[in-house]
């Protein structure tokens, strides 16, 4: 393919161009991006290094090692992870040299140079040990490496322990003979995960483990520390309250001991450092210190004798910012679901940290999207999955405008990660757990609440009109729709979390009845994703004079365990009030009853919610209470949380292998709009948990109706597009009625 063949417009990179193989798209996108960059190239050297070149680019500053022999040679080469992983046999860079070579009339060096060598080649689906023998000593090498290199010059795989041997007898053939790094880091990781498994399979069995840490394990959680210390690089997935902690920690122990690993890094959420170092001086002897002060101070203190240490992942980046972060031996990620995001600062910052082993901890990898999972996956490792462009065709299906409809082939995702994910639920291993009920409580909505609701409602199917209309939405009106969805859902609590001034709800005082029938003796968790609302229902605590604790993202990290210790220890405390950002991590067992003031966008974040409670520890039966108000979108989220976790389960847990956002594309849901606005309500549907109405309500629309699919539209939409949700929630803080505390926590 020729520069002169590209398209005068811009490539997309969601819709193939007619008429193009996936790869031909691949390498187009790849050429533009050498077109568009201004790329600085240079040649080593034409008469020591012929056809080796340096690629600079001035909006990062890397400095990129490229090969280049000419269009499709299959010894082209460069070290950049994008060729390294998309299997194309060529990136930005070797593009942009391809071009340079082409403005200067430079000579292509077809000719391979005449020594023999040992590289990595990134071509097939799986990385390969290769030799290339040169006219040099050619035949002794021929000889040689027939005892280590198939008929296709790919190394064996008993030969990993012997390739020293291999590597001595090469040089003592000639001097010139060369093995290149990457090729001799991948042999040698391969060799440390033969003596590793090993290691794990005869030395640790059920009695050894019981000796590692200062608690018994489980026999889930001892099977567990063998996958992770046998794979090195893996991902816990196991569901909230199975003990991912003591787990990680139990494997890091474990490769302490066996001299694999000699320091450890823990990233977690800033709320959660002083926890984790609790768990850690609770279950070993182990050294554990907490990185504190300035990017500068917690640099030195990464350098010290403590064995464990732990960052958060905001203060990790600014370390990564600042050089004070290269490499460990060992690196821990909690509630790595906080990293789903490739393109975030505190992403990137992690992918920078080189690191021998990672155990990833995470009971909801994928919350929303399968491309969550796939920037989780790339933390392990980053050839599992890739190319991206091949999983994207593969797995997700899209309408013509590249938007995301479904997903299909979710099992075989499944099987692809069994050798570094291990995922259990709370109904797979030996646990009694005490029962849960869940109830989904329809609470009516006032007639100011309703008439808000219905007037956003209405203004959204305005835009969704025009968007069918045209198929075009200005960013203006994106931001504007995402906004009143999140606005409806707002005013379904209170009009109160859209204002601060009107006080229109019947939640809170739902609220106060339930407590009020708990009866003597339970502790009750409340839950809601707007802060204003949980002041709403804290407000309502003092005045009946409950005891009560109160967490949300902007209580300090020491003083949110001094809240959560009260919480336990003090019977006359009988609530604990938080928002979603304020309970990330709580193990709040000796609760038995959770309220949900709201239901989120997803159904992780309600598990994590309930998760809190119904765990390892918990000694009573738990009881869920979902409120609902009624006729809204709230009613229909049920149907969209049923969706996500139709997509879970598919990939994580052995469910549907293909799910679809709807029945229909975008357009078959968006045709019935008008007539869904003239519409009377339709009868609910059966929902499959227990229902229980606080007072009569009038009939709802059902699941399955025109304002249904509306619904979901509109959430598939807000889903679809990442970007346009960071620029709502951009929106919303800028907006003043809502820029007090943290409103929105997703």
């Amino acid at each position: 393919m020729k520069y002169a063949d590209l398209p005068k417009q811009r490539l997309s990179h969601l819709v193939k161009p007619a008429g193009k193989t996936l790869e031909e798209w691949q390498v187009m996108l790849r050429m533009q991006q050498a077109q568009r960059e201004d790329l600085q190239v240079e040649c080593v050297s034409e008469r020591y290094n012929p056809g080796e070149y340096r690629v600079q680019s001035p909006k990062s500053g890397g400095v990129y090692k490229v090969v280049f022999r000419g269009a499709k040679s299959p010894w082209n080469y460069c070290d950049c992870m994008d060729f390294k992983t998309s299997q194309l046999g060529t990136c930005k860079h070797i593009e942009a040299v391809r071009q340079w070579i082409a403005d200067h009339h430079k000579r292509i060096h077809w000719d391979l140079p005449t020594y023999t060598s040992v590289y990595l080649s990134y071509r097939a689906n799986e990385r390969k040990v290769k030799i290339r023998i040169g006219a040099q000593h050619e035949a002794e090498f021929r000889t040689l490496a027939a005892h280590y290199f198939d008929e296709l010059d790919t190394l064996r795989p008993r030969a990993y322990e012997h390739f020293g041997e291999f590597l001595a007898a090469a040089r003592a053939i000639d001097e010139g003979f060369r093995c290149y790094q990457d090729a001799l880091d991948f042999v040698l990781e391969q060799r440390e995960a033969i003596a590793r498994r090993k290691v794990v399979q005869e030395r640790y069995d059920d009695a050894a483990l019981d000796g590692l840490l200062r608690t018994t394990l489980y026999p889930y959680q001892k099977e567990g520390v063998r996958f992770a210390a046998a794979a090195g690089r893996a991902i816990l997935a196991d569901e909230m309250g199975l003990g991912k902690t003591v787990q990680a920690i139990a494997t890091a122990e474990l490769l302490r001991r066996e001299g694999f690993v000699s320091n450890v890094l823990i990233l977690c959420p800033a709320t959660l450092k002083y926890q984790w170092k609790r768990e850690i001086e609770r279950f070993t002897e182990t050294s554990v210190m907490v990185l504190d002060g300035s990017p500068e101070q917690r640099s030195e203190q990464l350098e010290g004798d403590a064995f464990f240490k732990i960052a958060s992942y905001n203060s990790m980046m600014n370390m990564v910012e600042a050089g004070g972060v290269k490499s460990v031996d060992m690196l821990i990620l909690d509630e790595v679901q906080r990293l789903k995001n490739w393109n975030t600062q505190v992403a990137k910052a992690v992918r920078r940290i080189t690191t021998r082993y990672a155990l990833i901890l995470s009971g909801t990898p994928m919350e929303n999207r399968l491309e969550e999972l796939y920037s989780i996956v790339e933390l392990v490792d980053q050839f599992l999955l890739s190319p991206y462009y091949l999983f994207r065709d593969r797995y997700i299906i899209t309408d013509l405008d590249g938007r995301t409809t479904g997903y299909r082939n979710l099992s075989e995702i499944g099987q692809r990660m069994a050798h570094v994910m291990l995922r259990r639920r709370k109904a797979d291993v030996a646990l009694q757990l005490p029962p849960r009920i869940d109830k989904n409580l329809f609470v009516p909505m006032t007639a100011q609440q309703m008439e808000a609701h219905h007037d956003m409602k209405h203004q959204a199917a305005r835009l969704v009109a025009k968007w069918h209309r045209q198929h075009f939405l200005s960013e203006m009106d994106r931001r504007q729709l995402l906004l009143l969805l999140q606005q409806m859902r707002m005013a379904c609590d209170s009009l109160f979390v859209l204002d601060e001034h009107s006080r229109f709800d019947t939640k809170v005082e739902e609220t106060m009845n339930i407590l009020n029938e708990c009866g003597d003796g339970a502790k009750v968790v409340i839950f809601s994703q707007w802060e204003r609302m949980t002041r709403l229902v804290a407000q309502e605590l003092e005045q009946s004079g409950v005891e009560y604790v109160y967490l949300h993202g902007s209580v300090p990290s020491r003083e949110r365990q001094e809240r959560v210790d009260t919480f336990q220890n003090d019977p006359s405390v009988t609530v604990f009030l938080a928002t979603d950002a304020g309970s990330s991590g709580l193990n709040l067992q000796v609760a038995n009853v959770v309220i949900n003031l709201d239901l989120p966008w997803n159904p992780a974040v309600l598990e994590q919610r309930i998760g809190r409670l119904h765990r390892i520890g918990q000694q009573r039966g738990v009881e869920v209470i979902n409120l609902i108000a009624a006729g809204t979108i709230e009613e229909d989220m049920l149907s969209r949380l049923r969706f996500k976790t139709s997509l879970f389960e598919g990939v994580l847990d052995g469910g549907e292998d293909a799910v679809f956002l709807s029945d229909n594309q975008f357009d078959g849901l968006l045709n019935g709009l008008q007539d869904y606005m003239e519409e009377a309500p339709h009868e609910s549907e059966p929902v499959q948990t227990e229902l229980t109405f606080a007072e009569p309500v009038p009939a709802a629309p059902a699941v399955d109706s025109v304002e249904g699919a509306f619904l979901s539209a509109l959430a598939a939409l807000l889903e679809a597009d990442e970007a346009t949700r960071k620029r709502v929630a951009t929106l919303l803080r800028s907006i003043p009625s809502l820029s007090t505390n943290q409103e929105t926590n997703q």
